[in-house]
């Protein structure tokens, strides 16, 4: 017998519970992994990108169903061997874990938690009528598409999305299009890997550390649920637990901006600060609410901004000081004058544009597009 299926066999024989460690009185107490996705990355990367290889590549047939019992099979079974898994996907994902776990290991409770996300988010999903609208969705998220595919993608979800009176911020942040809730900023250049604004969507990393966001939320707070709400209800849900969904917060606003209907916009403004004084997030919507209509009062939220963070004595010096760089870059972008052109000089007073930067998405796998899509 050769040494490769001798380690074959040695590995099989090996389970998932041999590569985790025991649990903490600390690690026990965590009720879900949510908002703490940045931390278990590699784990939800590992499956996720397993997931969406095995749809993309192996078999467009798969539904949510069947990734769900996959998941749960995994999961309930940690103490088999790894041979008791013989399904195909199963498999791609049992070694991803296991090549993962290998060098860092969870406990068994956090094990349980990166499968329970996983089933939470596909759950999340099970609002659109599709029954692969998980595995879709994930597959177009990780940019396995082709372009013709990710374009067709997004015509049925938007579709769909419109039958349920979705605005077009909804939808695209429920395609998970970042640059949307970020667009001005990412041209601007103050979104940038490695910025303060970028670091954990720039509100987690800094308010959780004020207690302003509660860790003991669960997986039963759907972002779906709050879309699907009449405006009056948003509204009376915010006003009531907006600091525990600066997200959902920042989305209300942005929608509102969308339908130019910035009187909303104001009463919303003026109640929620009654009721939660000195929120800072909300000043820095607010101002990105209204870069293009009002940059003056847009400057003037920002300044807002860093007045409310300087009275959070848990805000750390070095992200006040980071926080005020970046409005202070942003104030002056708004306002900073183009430089004109020598041969523009003599001309009729024309204002040249500022040139933004723009980011290019990375090349999708090429693949020819299937008529079950």
């Amino acid at each position: 017998m050769s040494s490769d299926e001798n380690n074959e066999i040695v590995e099989d024989e090996f389970s998932l519970s041999e590569l985790l460690v025991p649990d903490t009185p600390e690690i026990k107490e965590i009720k879900s992994i949510y908002e703490k996705e940045y931390e278990y990355s590699e784990y939800l990367g590992a499956i996720e990108f397993s997931i969406a290889g095995y749809y993309y590549e192996d078999n467009r047939k798969v539904k949510d169903k069947d990734v769900i019992a996959v998941l749960k099979n995994i999961k309930q079974n940690r103490d088999k061997p790894i041979s008791f898994f013989e399904k195909d996907l199963e498999k791609e994902i049992v070694e991803s874990l296991v090549e993962l776990l290998e060098e860092k290991p969870l406990t068994n409770h956090e094990f349980t938690l990166v499968l329970d996300y996983v089933l939470w988010v596909i759950d999340n999903r099970s609002w659109v009528e599709d029954k692969q609208a998980y595995v879709k969705w994930i597959t177009y998220v990780l940019r396995f598409f082709s372009d013709e595919e990710e374009k067709k993608y997004e015509r049925q979800f938007k579709k769909f999305a419109r039958k349920m009176g979705l605005s077009g911020d909804q939808v695209d942040m429920l395609l998970m299009k970042r640059e949307v809730a970020g667009g001005f900023f990412d041209k601007a250049g103050f979104f940038d890997e490695g910025d303060l604004f970028e670091e954990e969507d720039f509100f987690e990393g800094i308010i959780d550390k004020t207690g302003i966001l509660d860790e003991d939320r669960t997986a039963d707070d759907l972002e779906t649920g709050f879309f699907l709400m009449t405006d009056d209800e948003k509204f009376d849900f915010l006003m009531d637990k907006g600091p525990d969904y600066v997200e959902l917060v920042q989305s209300y606003v942005l929608e509102l901006m969308e339908k130019e209907d910035f009187e909303k916009i104001q009463d919303f403004y003026k109640k929620f600060n009654e009721k939660h004084k000195n929120f800072f997030p909300l000043h820095f919507i607010m101002g990105s609410a209204y870069i293009e209509k009002d940059p003056t009062l847009a400057k003037s939220y920002f300044e807002e901004t860093l007045k409310a963070a300087e009275k959070f004595e848990e805000f750390p010096k070095g992200m006040k000081e980071a926080l005020r760089q970046n409005i202070e870059s942003l104030t002056k972008y708004l306002f900073e004058e183009p430089a004109e052109k020598p041969e523009e000089k003599a001309g009729a007073g024309k204002k040249g544009k500022k040139k933004c930067k723009t980011g290019k998405k990375a090349s999708n796998k090429d693949a020819e597009s299937e008529e079950d899509f």
